[in-house]
């Protein structure tokens, strides 16, 4: 800890939101200093510290032992402030009424604010290895003060919100009144079953198998009319063993067409899609699906005139709503039957950190008190953290590490989701004990960094997702070890300073189920034809997606002998390609088993290749092109010419495609 300053006046008298806005300008002035350190910290002119050096390397001078610590001159991350000022910004909303919460809050504080007063006037002397330290320990007791105030109700945080002159994001995210009062339907059962539209939803759901019905039921946790996205269904229904693994994708489309047919749900049509991604379930038949999920005692979140709550249901289930957090079973004597939950899923819930409270076996307010225990949830299937949603609205954030070490006891955990939380910034190595695990869900982890470098010890992955974790700079080379892995979304080609220990995209050709690839290239020397050969081996690969992650100035032409698209492969996306013509594999006359192809942001490329006198064999039947402004091809050319089994053309953003027949979408589609 930094020294204090004994000649400081007292600051007991100050206010709570003096003292608040005095640590915030605080944070801030020193996040200026920490971001901008660009100068030598001695304030030695470039001539002075090559002089030095030189002479340093020659053994002719040594540094004093007097003189002070000097600051590193790699910048500083300022994440670490931003989650501090993010903290104390809620915590500031949340207090209100809680006097005596506040007298200790004001305590606390109070030293606080002597310690970053301390940082700014030894910042010259004090390493950032110190103030790291410094800061990571007022952000643990921050973030345990903020979860020790309970959430208050939407209402009063606005009124809050308005007082303070501050929007509170989280307003944003729950504008939507499913997530916060029972729609009228649900709250009087007796009329409901009097309803023709119950016996109907009755009596189709008793023609359903036993999968199909618990199937169903899966809805009843999601507001009415909300769209689920099929990929989420299927890796819950995975995980909780209701569909098998292998042929999922056809399983979980077999079940949505069944109640698409009986009318239990509705697909989300977009004109955009070939076929619907997400459904949705309409009021009157979701009202008739919770009440016979409640008494069948599958789900069990909705109260007569009342949010949603927490409980955990006769089969095992656990639903995270808004406010779970401050509800009694957060609690490990409050949550009973632990032994016996299956399935945990969060389906409003900001703050899920406090699930970490369910593993101990001594809770206490102390933290490092917390006695974690190998036997809880020892038959947890389903642990779902993360968003379900793909809207990217709602923010969820987990910053107890602790709850990560707490992952290697669920010995029979199949599906793991952190999606859409973004203060994770790495795995812990716990997560390499989950030996049963077939999906690891990352999708939309912005700040995460690093995976663990025994990932290969997950030897059922099937499923990994990391679509959306754009600091994740490489990939742990043992990962070409997950031998059962057929869906790999978000692999980086790593920047050749990684090239020690980073997985090569030649790695992943041992990997003889991988059906889906996408892959994110963030390197100048990676030609296209070198990329494609590397993948020769994966005779499995049926889908595959390239994004050159940044504006790379590749002038690298790499040899095109000897390369062709592989015969299996039936989906081509191409984002931000780097040249202005594409490679001869790549024109149209040579697709001949391509299906799908999408080219789009390549902001140079101008064509298909040369012109044919005949139509071409190209099999390609859904042509996406996106953000192409020098990409210059008439109609008549692109359908007759270069793409003849053409279907459905999405054009956008491509100003030099001539009459065009899209419409104000910027679609076409044949049968329309």
């Amino acid at each position: 800890m930094a020294s204090k300053n004994k000649s400081w006046p007292q600051i007991s008298g100050d206010t709570l939101e003096e003292k608040f806005d005095m640590i915030m300008e605080s944070l801030s002035k020193l996040n200026e200093r920490l971001c901008s350190t660009t100068e030598d910290p001695l304030g030695r002119s470039d001539k002075e510290k090559g002089i030095t050096e030189r002479h340093s390397q020659k053994g002719t001078l040594e540094k004093s032992h007097s003189a002070p610590p000097a600051l590193g001159l790699v910048p500083f991350d300022d994440q670490l402030i931003m989650r501090l000022n993010h903290n104390l910004q809620m915590l500031k909303l949340r207090l209100g009424k809680l006097e005596q919460l506040q007298i200790n809050v004001g305590e606390e504080l109070g030293t606080h604010l002597v310690t970053v007063h301390s940082l700014l006037d030894f910042f010259r002397v004090s390493s950032q290895n110190t103030i790291k330290l410094d800061l990571e320990g007022m952000d643990s007791k921050i973030s345990d003060l903020l979860y020790q105030v309970p959430l208050l109700s939407v209402k009063t945080e606005k009124q809050n919100a308005a007082a303070y002159g501050v929007q509170d994001d989280e307003d944003e995210v729950h504008q939507e009144k499913s997530y916060y009062d029972l729609p009228g339907i649900h709250t009087n059962m007796a009329d409901l079953t009097k309803l023709e539209v119950f016996r109907q939803v009755k009596h189709k759901f008793k023609e359903l198998d036993i999968e199909q019905k618990i199937c169903l039921l899966s809805f009843a946790v999601f507001p009415e009319n909300r769209e689920v996205h099929r990929t989420m269904l299927m890796y819950w229904w995975i995980g909780e063993g209701i569909i098998p693994v292998q042929g999922a994708e056809e399983a979980v489309r077999k079940v949505l067409k069944e109640f698409t047919d009986k009318k239990l749900v509705e697909p989300v049509e977009e004109r955009r899609k070939l076929a619907p991604s997400s459904y949705k379930m309409s009021p009157f038949v979701h009202s008739s699906v919770v009440l016979l999920s409640k008494e069948i005692g599958i789900f069990d979140i909705y109260r007569q005139g009342q949010k949603p709550t927490m409980t955990c249901s006769k089969m095992g289930k656990v639903c995270l709503v808004e406010g779970s957090s401050s509800q009694p079973e957060k609690t490990p004597t409050k949550m009973l039957s632990r032994d016996h939950i299956e399935t945990v899923i969060n389906i409003s819930e900001g703050f899920p950190e406090f699930t970490l409270n369910w593993f101990s076996e001594q809770p206490s307010n102390k933290k490092f008190m917390i006695k974690l225990s190998k036997t809880w949830f020892k038959a947890l299937k389903v642990f779902y953290l993360g968003r379900w949603e793909r809207s990217k609205k709602r923010d969820i954030r987990i910053q107890d590490p602790r709850l990560m070490q707490c992952l290697k006891h669920l010995k029979k955990l199949r599906f793991l989701s952190f999606q859409g939380i973004s203060t994770i910034s790495s795995l812990n190595s716990s997560v390499c004990k989950l030996h049963k695990l077939i999906i690891l869900d990352l999708r939309d982890c912005s700040d995460l960094k690093r995976l663990p470098e025994k990932i290969n010890s997950l030897r059922n992955l099937v499923y990994l997702d990391m679509t959306g974790c754009y600091m994740l700079e490489w990939i742990p080379f043992s990962l070409a070890l997950l031998t059962r892995l057929e869906v790999l979304k978000g692999f980086v080609i790593s920047d050749e300073v990684y090239e020690v220990v980073a997985c090569k995209l030649k790695y992943l050709t041992v990997l003889k189920k991988l059906r889906k690839l996408s892959i994110e290239i963030n390197r100048d020397d990676l030609g296209v034809g070198q990329m494609m050969a590397d993948l020769a081996g994966l005779k499995a690969l049926k889908s595959l997606k390239v994004t050159w992650r940044r504006d790379l100035r590749i002038t690298y032409r790499d040899s095109t002998q000897n390369v062709s698209l592989p015969g299996q492969l039936k989906k081509l996306d191409l984002q931000r390609f780097p040249h202005e013509e594409l490679p001869t594999w790549l024109h149209p006359l040579n697709l001949l088993h391509l299906k799908k192809l999408h080219i789009g942001g390549g902001r140079l490329l101008k064509g298909f290749g040369n012109l044919c006198e005949k139509a071409t064999q190209c099999a390609v039947e859904v042509l996406r092109l996106t953000s192409l402004p020098e990409l210059k091809v008439d109609w008549m050319e692109l359908k007759h010419i270069y793409f003849p089994n053409l279907t459905f053309l999405e054009n956008y953003k491509c100003p030099k495609i001539t009459l065009s027949p899209c419409d104000g979408n910027g679609i076409w589609r044949s049968d329309q």
